[in-house]
């Protein structure tokens, strides 16, 4: 039997608040390891946590690299009756830097560098100069006021980290609706994503703007449609090089994803694919 592939997840598990003064685990790292396992991959995690962090059972037989913090980044998400969200930010964990990565760590065949506050330093790709490296960077776009409230901020490190990465996956939210913004990024790098929500999204490489057309879906818990996008959409086309098959593969799976509860909702490979074979588009 064929070992699976590594899908190595490097940036910050979080503590996701919800209205009843509870906390369930979130992050990419939560939300991209489920899609990785349920299409074959291993994923393998890197992330800063505080001491009472404990992976959730769903996950807890994965390859967990605990980095040690005073706190595990904290936040919370409240969506208006549109879906459109206002997220506050804090505590926070412990910067991470290339320092932080072992070489036992860093074996993988797809890296996906995910995180969630400015405080994963951009020298952080140095540590990985034989993979494959991907990217969500929503955490190097952030800033917040005051009381926590997340807006965008300036990707300083963006001139340093783009060239080398092979894709990244944003969402229009994440630049506030500001193609500008997109089509510069763009233009430092080989493929950026935009995700648009119930509009699908648009791949852009080089010249070349490829817009391909969601799954309608009847939303339930929005939270994490992107991390679930991105991973699927990073697996896909590192298994068939083909940006609209990852794109449409990716706009199912995480469509699926948000109408089911938490980041365990994520489906299998079959159930993407059999929709893919029932609604081919052209």
């Amino acid at each position: 039997m064929t070992q699976a592939k590594t899908y190595l997840l490097v940036g910050h598990v979080t503590k996701d608040l919800l209205p009843d003064n509870q906390f369930t685990t979130g992050g990419t790292v939560t939300y991209a390891s489920v899609v990785a396992r349920n299409l074959g991959w291993r994923p393998r995690i890197i992330t800063t946590a505080g001491p009472d962090f404990v992976p959730p059972a769903y996950l807890a037989d994965l390859e967990w690299c605990l980095l040690p913090s005073p706190e595990t980044l904290t936040f919370c998400n409240l969506y208006d009756a549109h879906g459109h969200r206002t997220q506050f930010i804090g505590p926070f964990s412990s910067p991470m830097t290339a320092a932080d990565i072992s070489p036992v760590c860093a074996e993988a065949e797809l890296v996906h560098l995910c995180p969630l506050a400015p405080n994963m330093a951009p020298d952080i790709v140095n540590a990985f100069s034989d993979a494959v490296l991907v990217s969500t960077p929503q955490g190097w776009l952030r800033q917040w006021d005051e009381r926590g409230v997340v807006s965008l901020g300036d990707w300083v490190g963006a001139a340093e980290i783009l060239p080398k990465l092979q894709a990244s996956v944003i969402s229009i939210e994440d630049v506030e609706g500001n193609w500008a913004i997109a089509e510069a990024w763009a233009a430092r790098t080989s493929i950026l994503v935009v995700t648009q929500g119930e509009f699908g999204c648009t791949v852009i490489t080089g010249n070349e703007r490829l817009h391909v057309p969601p799954r309608p879906a009847q939303p339930i818990d929005p939270t994490g449609a992107g991390d679930v996008f991105a991973a699927a959409f990073f697996i896909r086309l590192k298994e068939t090089g083909d940006l609209w098959q990852a794109a449409r593969f990716a706009n199912v799976t995480a469509s699926m994803a948000i109408e089911r509860h938490g980041p365990e909702g994520a489906p299998d490979r079959s159930e993407v694919e059999f929709y893919l074979e029932q609604h081919q588009v052209v």
